[in-house]
Parts: structure tokens; C-alpha cells; sequence
């Protein structure tokens, strides 16, 4: 049986943007739902639950900003992935893009065959495994790779898709520095505008959300990180 088609959610209130996005990723084999303003994409975002979400950061109602946090507060919603663009490639915008949870910050207008390619290596990723659950146990540590779910002492976590991401890439090779640079080839292989800096702030984040298990997460003065199970 065939896989079902990918949804995948592109807002913005351009029409002719959306219909170029519609085109492009209708090649791909994409399904698009569309949204012309911010909380016409979050109500779409909720009742359809896509695949992934594409916003606009200039949205009206809301920007696209502050629907990717609302998205990353709600359950249902919390491992959507989520690229902003925008027209402006604005290094402080792009940073507090990724601090709010997004997984890529793309340039408008976007080339066709980028933004398919990145779309769809994102679904391959993040999609639930038909195979049955294959899970990762390190001490207090469960992390269930189908359904891309991670507990602690039976805590549930809510990590976004890029969090999840570095947090398996990090076990990988724990006991291993893996370099900024090693990580962003690995984590986020097709984010042209992910920095070192970029890293960083995932690192943040996911030792914030793993609790008291936040030292297993050894910087590398210089160099980069390595997860080591205390």
C-alpha cells in the first residue's frame, strides 16, 4: 500500500506566493493547505494536523513568530515541524526563530527546488516508522525512535523535531565530542543559515527540557558537546 500523500501547511497572505508553493510542492508529492492569515493558519494547523508548517513571518492577525510558539505550546502540535520565511534575512529574527522552536529560517522568495527538497527531507525524517517502536534505554532515559518520543524517570518530554533530532545524534555518539560543525551537518543538513550559534541555542534548550539529566550534556570549551550518562 502506497504511503499517504504528505500534508503540508503554507501560510501567507501573497497570493501568488502561495500559489507557487502550492505548484512546487504538488511535485513532490505534497498535499497544501493553505492560509492567508496567522490564525487561519493556527486553527488548520490544530484541526488538520499537516506534516509540516510553512509561515510567513509577516502573517497578519498573528506573525508567524507567535504562531510557531503557540503551535510549540500545544501537545498536539509540539513536534509539527515549523519553517518561517521571510523576505528579510535578519540575524536577530532568524535567532529568535529558532529560540521559539522553529526548525528553519528560510529567505523569500524561496527557490522551488530548495524548498521542496528541504520539505520533504524534513517529512522523511519526522514521519512515524511503520516498524514497530525501536526504543534507546540509558539509565532514567527512554527514547522511543518510531514514535520520536522521550521520557525521563517516566516524565514525558516535549521536545520540537530539531530537538529530538540532536538529542539521538548526541547518544549516537555518546562519550563522543561531536563538534558544532559535526552537528550542524548532521542535525540540520540542509539549513544553509544555520550557525554555530544555532547550536547553541538547541543545546540550551534541550538541557533545559531534560531536567535533572541537563549535566549529561558536557560542553567542550572551543570545540563543541558531548553526552555523557551521569
Amino acid at each position: 500500500m502506497p504511503a499517504p500523500r504528505a500534508q503540508v501547511l503554507f501560510a501567507s497572505a501573497d497570493a501568488a506566493e502561495r500559489a507557487r508553493a502550492d505548484a512546487t510542492l504538488a511535485t513532490s508529492g505534497c498535499r497544501v493547505l493553505s492560509a492567508t492569515d496567522g490564525p487561519a493558519a493556527l486553527r488548520l494547523a490544530r484541526t488538520r494536523l499537516p506534516d509540516l508548517a510553512l509561515l510567513d513571518l509577516q502573517l497578519p492577525g498573528l506573525d508567524g513568530l507567535e504562531v510557531c510558539k503557540q503551535l510549540r505550546r500545544d501537545p498536539a502540535t509540539l513536534q509539527m515541524p515549523v519553517f518561517i520565511l521571510s523576505v528579510r534575512n535578519n540575524p536577530t529574527e532568524r535567532l529568535l526563530a529558532l529560540e521559539l522552536g522553529a526548525d528553519e529560517f528560510l529567505p523569500l522568495p524561496f527557490d522551488p527546488r530548495e524548498l521542496a527538497l528541504r520539505v520533504r527531507n524534513m517529512i522523511d525524517r519526522t514521519r512515524p516508522a511503520t516498524e514497530p517502536p525501536a526504543q534507546l534505554h540509558v539509565g532514567e532515559l527512554i527514547v522511543n525512535l518510531s514514535a520520536h518520543e522521550v521520557s525521563v524517570a517516566g516524565r514525558q518530554l516535549r521536545l520540537s523535531p530539531t530537538e529530538f533530532k540532536l538529542l539521538t545524534t548526541l547518544l549516537d555518539h555518546q562519550g563522543h565530542v561531536q563538534t558544532r560543525a559535526a552537528l550542524l551537518r548532521q542535525v540540520w543538513a540542509t539549513a544553509t543559515l544555520a550557525t554555530d550559534r544555532t547550536v547553541d541555542t538547541h543545546i540550551r534548550r534541550l538541557r533545559a527540557k531534560l531536567g535533572r539529566l541537563r549535566p549529561w550534556i558536557h560542553t567542550v570549551r572551543n570545540t563543541g558537546y558531548c553526552l555523557k550518562p551521569e
